[in-house]
């Protein structure tokens, strides 16, 4: 008698799961994890930089070049509401620079969030004018 040996067969796959991804879980992203992604924007930003800190309303120190900015971010659902302070380094428009911030973190947090921002409102605060002054002459 000879035995006759057949191939092995692979094993099947499982079954892909049937359930609807929304009744699978949900991921939340919270205002503090846009307000470290749009902070991040606006150091991408030519002449736009972080504002000085402010206390009772004065601003002490100097702008920072390589800070973040200071950013206030409101996220309901997949809706995001973003709050801007920067400085701009002079002589650049300011209103270019503005918008140049507010088209930069609303791309920046749209992509890597997946968050629509319906709001950026951008407050320039100061002027970053540079260390080194030029005599005129």
């Amino acid at each position: 008698m000879t035995a006759t040996t057949s191939p092995q067969q692979p094993l099947a796959a499982p079954e892909p799961a049937t359930t609807a991804p929304e009744d699978r879980g949900r991921l939340t992203i919270g205002d503090r994890v846009v307000e470290r992604v749009a902070g991040y924007a606006v150091t991408l930003v030519p002449h736009a930089v972080a504002a000085p800190r402010r206390i009772l309303g004065v601003a002490v120190g100097r702008a920072r070049p390589d800070d973040e900015a200071h950013v206030q971010a409101t996220v309901h659902g997949t809706v995001a509401w973003i709050e801007v302070a920067v400085a701009v380094e002079w002589p650049h428009p300011v209103d270019r620079v503005a918008q140049a911030a507010r088209r930069q973190v609303q791309r920046d947090v749209e992509h890597i969030t997946g968050i629509r921002v319906d709001r950026v409102d951008v407050e320039v605060t100061s002027l970053a004018v540079p260390s080194t002054a030029r005599r005129v002459r």
